[in-house]
């Protein structure tokens, strides 16, 4: 195969339209200030909000959040992305610094809620526009430095909330996470141009429900859906089963501390390295094949839980997650027909969300019900969720419903308007 047909990292990097390195950018800086959901609880109780208020705050932007990805996604269809993303950062910000000023529970749960709902309302719009300004042969690439850009701010980020913490208030932990969603937002009313992006299709006349209604007609698609919420299940794990399992088979927490930082470190070191083999493949093999990492990695921890064990499984199912997570980022605005890519986005990702919101209380229930058996169910969990992808998507490359049309093709006309 010739290189033009794969290229390497830095290629890749070099050749990002302008908006694209814009969007990178972005989730890197929301990311490093995302505060809201570490520190929501400690700030409300430490405000005389009762444990029982301050659960209810969180579960209201949590819910936010879900919905936020719904909405998003059919607004991005409908309005354009450029407007969808200045909006969801603009109020972002502004209901994020109202948090600090909420009287009590039912307005700090409304506003919550909308925070909640803004903060996820642009990632719908963000990751269709760069499916839209990214070769077909680069998505799994471009998406494996978005997680980067998610990971490395994920880690950086508790460290500057440390020292805030340690120099200011929570007040001040809140107003700066304000004020990166209000920078984020400046930058893309300013430096993105609707002129680079689609024109909004709606997902035809039959409007909202009907965009959604198509996606959810979509069978095979919707198969690869339930592998992603299976696999968010299983793998929401390593911070709900994965620490009582570690603590009650002996060992101390430093032990699960240095498996998470194991998982991290290879996440960081291999993710971008290995997606430029990956993205040679159908896209179908690595979502399949890591997810079925993923379940044998649990699988690993019904054994004996010497450190090396311990260690080993958590290798195999990190493994798993670098090489099926950019694929699985890349795989809907892949598929999608252009009018809905949005809306496909937001179908994948809500599933997603919902799998991480319930799957701390099955890990916990299980453990607390079957002990060491919570890995068979979630290494179950892991293999269905790869037969599921690998029946939704197959082994070979599915193409997109409407490829012959123009409009699947933008990348290269659309990097032009940069």
């Amino acid at each position: 195969m010739k290189s033009a047909e794969h290229p390497t990292i830095l290629a890749t990097l070099r050749e990002m339209s302008g908006t694209v390195r814009i969007l990178v950018l972005g989730n890197l800086i929301s990311n490093l200030a995302a505060f809201l959901n570490a520190f929501l609880v400690l700030f409300l109780t430490g405000e005389g909000f009762t444990a029982w208020e301050s659960g209810v705050v969180l579960t209201a932007l949590m819910v936010g959040r879900i919905s936020g990805s719904a909405v998003g996604g059919a607004a991005a269809d409908r309005v354009g992305y450029r407007w969808v993303i200045v909006g969801s950062m603009a109020g972002t910000a502004a209901l994020t610094a109202a948090l600090v000023h909420v009287p009590n529970v039912w307005i700090g749960a409304l506003v919550a809620g909308g925070a909640g709902l803004t903060a996820t309302a642009y990632r719908p719009a963000a990751m269709a526009w760069v499916v839209e300004l990214t070769p077909k042969d680069r998505h799994v690439m471009v998406f494996s430095v978005l997680r980067l850009t998610f990971n490395v701010g994920s880690t950086v980020g508790p460290m500057g909330a440390a020292l805030l913490l340690t120099y200011a208030s929570y007040g001040a932990l809140f107003y700066v996470d304000a004020a990166t969603s209000l920078a984020f937002g400046v930058v893309a009313y300013v430096a993105l141009r609707s002129d680079a992006e689609p024109a909004p299709g709606g997902g035809g006349s039959g409007g909202e429900r009907a965009g959604y209604g198509q996606v959810l007609a979509d069978r095979r698609f919707m198969l690869v859906v339930l592998g992603l919420f299976l696999t968010a299940v299983t793998y929401i794990q390593s911070s709900a089963a994965l620490p009582l399992f570690v603590t009650g088979s002996g060992h101390d927490e430093r032990v699960f501390a240095m498996l998470l930082s194991v998982n991290g470190g290879i996440v960081i070191a291999f993710e971008v390295l290995l997606s430029k083999w990956l993205q040679r493949l159908p896209i179908g093999v690595p979502m399949t094949f890591g997810m079925a990492m993923l379940g044998v990695g649990h699988l690993i921890y019904t054994g004996p839980t010497p450190v090396a064990l311990l260690l080993l499984a958590t290798v195999v199912w990190t493994f798993g997650e670098v090489i099926a997570a950019p694929s699985m980022m890349a795989y809907p605005g892949l598929v999608a027909p252009a009018a809905l890519r949005a809306r496909y986005i937001a179908a994948a990702t809500i599933p997603q969300q919902v799998g991480y919101a319930v799957g701390p209380m099955i890990g916990v229930a299980a453990w607390h019900a079957w002990g060491s058996g919570v890995w068979v169910l979630t290494g179950v969990f892991g293999l269905v969720g790869a037969a599921a992808v690998g029946a939704g998507a197959g082994l070979a490359r599915r193409r997109p419903a409407d490829e012959p049309e123009p409009a699947l093709e933008p990348a290269t006309a659309a990097e032009g308007g940069d």
